[in-house]
């Protein structure tokens, strides 16, 4: 597999403290990568600084071989790199459709006339016949969905995923998690996920970075990560380490 995103020892500081200290990170062609960590890890300034919310304090990153570390968000986000955020979901004032269309034109869709595909992306996203609703009266699940389908309007190639199943139930989770795979495997999307849902992250990734006070400190396969004494002490715990050999 290619790789398509490069993280080359990145590091973040606001005013002194340290968000991010010389983190490296690839995401191959096709890959589910999960991001996880302690509340502060760094997760989201990681992401911040691959789409142009943030300026790197020093480290460059680069998509596909080019250097994208000073351009802005909507361009690089054009090149295929697009992201959600953990608070900002949707729009709640207009539509479903609207919602998407919003999406579908920040990837760079053009003209008038609504957005081609959404009726396709509703019924991928288990949204059909909520088109004409407004996004602030669908419930909360079918609203993280329908961040989801943002996202994807803007015809992305790597989609960055930030805490997409907060405020979830369980079983919401599971289908939550679910859609994300089928991301994947039949829209051809590479995904790198935050997540503290970790049977979540456990059950869709093939790969999982953790971050502990803005560094790596960790990466593997799922075992792997569930097993590293660093991770078990300063995230996972031992509860969740003896759940996981009972399994």
């Amino acid at each position: 597999m290619s790789v398509f995103l490069t993280v080359e020892r990145l590091s973040k500081r606001y005013s002194g403290v340290r968000a991010l200290e010389r983190v490296d990170l690839e995401v191959r062609e096709g890959e589910i990568v999960g991001l996880v960590g302690p509340n502060g890890s760094g997760k989201t300034t990681l992401f911040n600084c691959i789409t142009g919310f943030a300026r790197a304090t020093s480290g460059r990153v680069f998509w596909c071989g080019l250097d994208v570390s000073r351009l802005a968000p909507d361009q690089i986000a054009r090149l295929g790199v697009v992201r959600t955020f953990q608070q900002k979901m949707v729009f709640p004032k207009v539509s479903v459709g609207e919602n998407l269309e919003i999406g579908w034109r920040a990837g760079g869709g053009r003209g008038n006339s609504a957005f081609a595909g959404c009726h396709d992306l509703l019924d991928f996203l288990g949204l059909t016949g909520m088109q004409e609703m407004l996004a602030g009266d669908i419930p909360f699940g079918s609203a993280r969905k329908l961040g989801l389908g943002i996202a994807l309007a803007a015809r992305p190639r790597l989609l960055l995923l930030d805490e997409p199943a907060a405020g979830l139930h369980q079983e919401e989770s599971r289908e939550l998690g679910q859609l994300i795979g089928q991301i994947a495997s039949t829209l051809g999307v590479t995904v790198c996920v935050i997540e503290h849902d970790m049977p979540l992250v456990m059950a869709i990734c093939q790969r999982i970075v953790v971050l502990h006070a803005g560094r790596k400190i960790a990466e593997g396969s799922p075992a792997d990560v569930a097993e590293h004494p660093d991770v078990i002490s300063v995230y996972l715990g031992e509860k969740f380490a003896r759940s996981r050999s009972h399994q």
